[in-house]
């Protein structure tokens, strides 16, 4: 008869599996209370909690398992890879704990940020051993354990009596226990043959009433205390979180403000060595024709027409200039046009793909960051990638314009500190976007951009 319990607890866990878990504030704990045993939160709480202990008892056993084998091997060397294999064990964890922590709660918890590996044994060693939040990851694994256990014990204990309560009245209803025969046939309890099966279930069935909201209520308790603790070691404050953000785009406005410095270099550079240079003959060249045009008429028609000619390159090289810093078919005809200019142009072959509706327009800004993210991508798969085929797609989710561009070359590719993609990358990470790279060795690669941008009238 224990069936009908569970059933009715199945029916809660459904129905919550399908209903938000942030039903809004309650006026009083009272309400919260008789309420609990209906808020999809509870058995998200109970579940989180139930799953925990199991992957908390495994974390543990895991790591005291590394640590002791690494330390007792330590001297022979051998004892400092199973060391690295319990601290990036316990970061896995980490990750874990902070995922099953929203579960009843769906704030979003911020990660706190890890050195990164680098590309050197003294970077590496670094982040491995000198990382405190790779520390703060294996410290709460010990603290986690005994707290998974408290939490795992009180939540099946109060459960369990939960549902023996409710169960009572059902197998008195039913016929299925007889508490007056087993009063007189237990020796110890022959002195309660007056029992009375009614009584005895409906004090029971009341008493799991009120322990059900009491149970569920506890539950809750129990995995936001839990979220406490995973806040306060595994993530970042809102402070830290906003400070690093600031970190992050001083740093990347510094970039593109270096970035922008090197190409108004380049601009200068390029005006006074070609542009100017030719404007300069340009004019000396009309000078002479000025002065010879009654004298030497065939002469004078010489140099008129070399200066069509210095003009005429003069232009050509403006052009190549301008579309450097702004391409005119990006400015007049949007983001798709002039990807699939840039396609068009490439040595290797090149489809773009947009989900984009026809007439968009993007902020100048996000557009600028995509074209220039797909040209230095597919200059890059031009020379070093030997592919046979690219692709570029054009997407929004949300309120982010999406843009990667892959292709079948040899891989390999990474995003280093010096480099076109680290230039583009701090253009990126200026407008509050992302660049990453994933390029295994043997391919494919992948160049994905997120850049955020508001859809805005046609032009």
């Amino acid at each position: 008869m224990i069936g009908v319990p569970l059933l009715i607890l199945g029916v809660l866990l459904l129905l919550a599996a399908f209903g938000p878990r942030d039903a809004g504030p309650e006026r009083g704990v009272i309400a919260r209370i008789i309420r609990a045993p209906l808020h999809p939160a509870t058995w998200y709480a109970t579940g989180s909690i139930v799953a925990g202990f199991w992957v908390e008892l495994f974390a543990f056993s895991m790591l005291i398992g590394f640590l002791s084998a690494g330390v007792s091997t330590l001297f022979i060397g051998i004892g400092v890879v199973f060391i690295v294999f319990a601290i990036e064990g316990a970061r896995l964890v980490a990750r874990i704990e902070r995922r099953r922590s929203v579960l009843a709660d769906p704030a979003p918890l911020i990660p706190h940020a890890y050195r990164p590996y680098g590309t050197g044994p003294r970077s590496l060693f670094t982040a491995l051993f000198l990382d405190v939040n790779r520390w703060l990851d294996l410290g709460y694994v010990f603290i986690a354990f005994p707290l998974a256990v408290l939490e795992f014990t009180a939540v099946s204990v109060l459960w369990t009596l939960v549902l023996v309560l409710l169960s009572i009245p059902v197998w008195v209803l039913m016929g299925g226990i007889d508490l007056q025969a087993f009063a007189a046939a237990n020796a110890q309890l022959s002195g309660l043959g007056g029992i009375d099966n009614g009584a005895v279930a409906i004090v029971s069935g009341i008493a799991g009433l009120v322990l059900l909201p009491i149970a569920a209520f506890t539950a809750q308790g129990l995995m936001a205390l839990h979220r406490m603790v995973v806040a306060s070691l595994l993530c970042d404050s809102g402070t830290q979180a906003l400070e690093r953000r600031v970190e992050t785009l001083e740093e990347s406005r510094k970039a593109v403000l270096d970035v922008e410095a090197s190409e108004l270099r380049r601009i200068e550079r390029d005006l006074h060595d070609g542009t100017q240079q030719r404007l300069v003959m340009l004019t000396i060249n009309l000078g002479l024709a000025a002065e010879r045009i009654d004298t030497d008429p065939e002469a004078a028609k010489g140099l008129v027409t070399d200066a069509r000619d210095q003009a005429r390159l003069a232009l050509a090289e403006i052009r190549d200039l301008v579309r450097g810093i702004a391409p005119a078919i990006l400015m007049d005809r949007g983001l798709v046009a002039a990807l699939s200019a840039l396609a068009g142009r490439s040595p290797v072959p090149t489809v773009v793909l947009s989900s984009l509706p026809a007439g968009e327009r993007l902020p100048d800004a996000a557009e600028r960051a995509a074209y220039f993210v797909v040209a230095e991508a597919l200059a890059n798969v031009a020379k070093h990638a030997s592919a046979t085929r690219c692709e570029v797609h054009v997407r929004r989710e949300g309120g982010m314009l999406v843009v990667e561009i892959i292709d079948d070359g040899a891989g390999g590719a990474r995003l280093l500190p010096v480099g076109g993609l680290a230039g583009l990358a701090g253009r990126v990470e200026a407008l509050d976007g992302r660049l990453t790279v994933d390029s295994p060795d043997g391919g494919p690669t992948v160049v994905r951009a997120t850049i955020p941008a508001a859809v805005q009238a046609p032009r």
